[in-house]
């Protein structure tokens, strides 16, 4: 593993599940973090650190699940093992996730005195029909509240997710949302169509009929978001993120730029690359009890509660084009040589040509390397061009 690393840890619980979500959570009515769930995925990273050699730290995404869940006592015990014997780069980026409704002055101080930096907040809407329909735990009310906090006591980098065209939303509230939210000034923001997952409770609601949803006109109010956050001076950098100059998510980036990446918590995945282009992927155990028994009373670990999967060469040149072509800046050739050893397959560069014809794509070449890019117009049609070069 390179020297700097990027660790994801999983907090699967949540207060209610949202009608739409697809992550693993669970419901925990109690609202809080089990101790021994902390203490289980404390003795993962100090395994996972001892594993990968990790020495110095250059990301770390606390995700969920409900992050914001935790107590002032677990995220220092957490911090504390993460950050034991380790150098944190010059551009440390540690995010957290949280539920609006948990914002408060107290959390954002407990989040800078254990070295968060960046928040990303799950806002989805600005509409209380929406927010209601969708299960979600926040109402407008709590939204609102949420952003004023931020705005008093929060100096550092916020990201705001946003979902396009929940079921009761409108072109005009999802602008009107979406302005305001542009009123407090985030230094990022991620705008995602709504997708309609299996095991979801709006899957199943669509399944039976009962659930009646226009893709379509999702797809144009995403646009019309998308042109609003551009005019708004947002970035568009990624397929369904924007921000302010400088201020990409440098974690996600470590997924879409083909790197290494430590996965711990019930349900995460890490990957790691070899020199030769392969990798191993692995996910752990998605189920909580076994999880916590293994990592609280193993004495041999040898037999890891995770599913791994060897990355064939094939599939890793695939995944650094499916990653890579997500951002607006594209790939390099430079980039694939140094991973790969060799050039990007003619047949691909004969894609990129051809989609160049319709203004789906751009080639830009100098004296030390060759970029790809679908720009922010074909990268509309990625899986189109991915079926292409397979």
């Amino acid at each position: 593993m390179n020297k700097s690393t990027s660790i994801y840890i999983h907090i699967p619980y949540c207060v209610s599940k949202c009608k739409y979500c697809d992550f693993f959570s669970v419901e925990n009515h109690k609202t809080f973090v089990p101790q021994e769930y902390v203490e289980a995925l404390c003795n993962e990273i100090k395994y996972r650190k001892k594993q990968f050699n990790v020495s110095v730290l250059k990301t770390v995404y606390i995700g969920g699940g409900t992050p914001s869940l935790l107590t002032e006592t677990q995220l220092s015990e957490i911090c504390n093992v993460l950050f034991e014997g380790i150098v944190l780069s010059s551009d440390f980026e540690f995010t957290v996730e949280v539920n609006p409704d948990d914002v408060s002055e107290q959390l954002l101080l407990m989040f800078e005195k254990n070295k968060i930096n960046r928040i990303s907040c799950g806002i989805q809407s600005l509409n209380d029909e929406c927010l209601r329909f969708s299960g979600r735990r926040a109402s407008l009310k709590e939204n609102l509240k949420a952003l004023e906090n931020f705005r008093k006591f929060w100096k550092k980098d916020l990201s705001l997710d946003l979902i396009c065209g929940l079921p009761g939303e409108t072109e005009e509230s999802f602008l009107e949302g979406l302005k305001k939210i542009c009123s407090y000034s985030p230094s990022h923001i991620s705008m995602y169509s709504l997708t309609i997952e299996e095991n979801t409770v709006f899957g199943k609601l669509w399944e039976k009929g009962e659930l009646h949803y226009d893709f379509d006109k999702a797809d144009e109010l995403w646009l019309k978001g998308r042109k609003f956050l551009m005019e708004s001076e947002y970035t568009h950098y990624e397929v369904s993120n924007f921000c302010k100059t400088g201020k990409e998510c440098r974690h996600n980036l470590v997924y879409w730029n083909h790197q290494d990446y430590i996965g711990t918590g019930s349900g995460g995945t890490g990957t790691v690359y070899f020199n030769n282009g392969t990798g191993y992927r692995w996910t752990n155990v998605n189920n909580l009890t076994e999880y916590i028994n293994f990592w609280i009373n193993s004495i041999f670990l040898d037999d890891l509660p995770q599913a791994g999967e060897k990355i064939d060469l094939d599939t890793s040149k695939f995944e650094f084009f499916m990653m890579g072509l997500r951002k607006i800046s594209g790939i390099s050739e430079k980039q694939y040589e140094e991973l790969f050893g060799e050039k990007i397959p003619e047949k691909i560069k004969d894609c990129f040509c051809k989609w160049q014809k319709y203004d789906r794509a751009e080639i830009t070449k100098n004296e030390e390397d060759t970029v790809f890019t679908l720009g922010k117009d074909g990268i509309l049609f990625l899986n189109a061009f991915l079926e292409e070069i397979i």
